[in-house]
């Protein structure tokens, strides 16, 4: 028995299919369905029920994941004692928002691979929904996105919080410095898709307030949808940081709001049976580095 046989069922077990689990391992299926085959073969034990359309756990697969986990746990342990970098290694495969990925996700790889040189890490970025679902499936190892996750399997820890002010191109809206009902029923409202963590807040935002959009345009980009606000096609929701940067330069305009828009709360989440070290080590690190209010390059 092998740790690379352990790791192959493991994250067969643990994955939506052998093929997300051998793209975690960067190796074929044949060969992680290889080492679990010979694992059942030391075991004398079948692990997995291979008749339906998806690989399902055995009795004795169920009884061994828990262990295999607890030994895999004990092997990165062991991999750390004395060792660069704190024995961290392999690939680590994460998830962002855009948001995150235009402000301080630079800043997190500098400082992940200063601390930890045998670690090659792979960002996705994507919308919140997205990662979530590719987290669960266990295509991801940790995400970073807006919002408590609704995920039994998933777990979330408050990490940030970042604030959005209305805004708009001065050629819009003139002396105009507050958003009122008359606007958004005269002017285009851009957002980003209904799944975005900002849009969530602001349809929620809206409905409380018993207001109504007249016109949208929805774009999947955020840094488009910054564009667009700043040409004057609509108005739309600034992260506070672009905003001072954009406002600084005279290209938009802050709309006051009564009540003002909610904070929007963004988490750390991981699968709640994920106990592995690189959980700790990477939470501390996006901790350290994390900051939206970053102006952003794209400015």
């Amino acid at each position: 028995m092998t740790l690379k046989q352990l790791e192959a069922f493991y994250w067969a077990a643990s994955s939506a299919s052998f093929g997300v689990a051998a793209a975690r391992l960067h190796v074929s299926q044949s060969s992680l369905s290889k080492r679990i085959t010979e694992l059942e073969g030391q075991l004398r034990q079948t692990l997995f029920d291979r008749s339906g359309h998806r690989a399902v756990l055995t009795e004795a697969g169920q009884q061994l994941l828990p262990l295999a986990r607890r030994m895999l746990g004990l092997a990165d342990e062991m991999r750390s004692l004395g060792a660069p970098g704190g024995g961290l290694q392999g690939h680590c495969r994460f998830g962002v928002g855009e948001l995150a990925a235009l402000t301080w996700l630079p800043d997190l790889v500098a400082l992940v691979r200063a601390q930890y040189p045998e670690l090659v890490l792979e960002p996705y970025v994507d919308l919140g929904a997205a990662l979530e679902q590719r987290l669960e499936s266990g295509e991801l190892d940790f995400a970073v996105v807006a919002g408590y996750s609704q995920r039994a399997g998933i777990a979330s820890d408050a990490i940030a919080e970042v604030r959005f002010s209305w805004a708009a191109s001065p050629a819009l809206v003139g002396r105009q410095r507050s958003v009122t009902a008359s606007l958004l029923q005269e002017t285009p409202l851009i957002t980003m898709p209904a799944a975005a963590g900002p849009t969530r807040m602001l349809e929620h935002w809206l409905a409380v307030n018993n207001l109504e959009a007249g016109r949208r345009l929805t774009c999947n980009n955020l840094a488009a949808v910054a564009s667009l606000i700043a040409a004057g096609v609509g108005i739309g929701l600034f992260p506070n940081g672009w905003l001072r940067q954009m406002a600084e330069r005279q290209a938009v305009v802050e709309l006051k709001s009564k009540p003002a828009l909610p904070p929007l709360q963004y988490t750390f989440q991981w699968r709640r049976d994920d106990g592995r070290p690189l959980l700790k080590r990477m939470r501390e690190a996006v901790a350290g580095t994390v900051d939206f209010t970053k102006p952003s390059p794209l400015w």
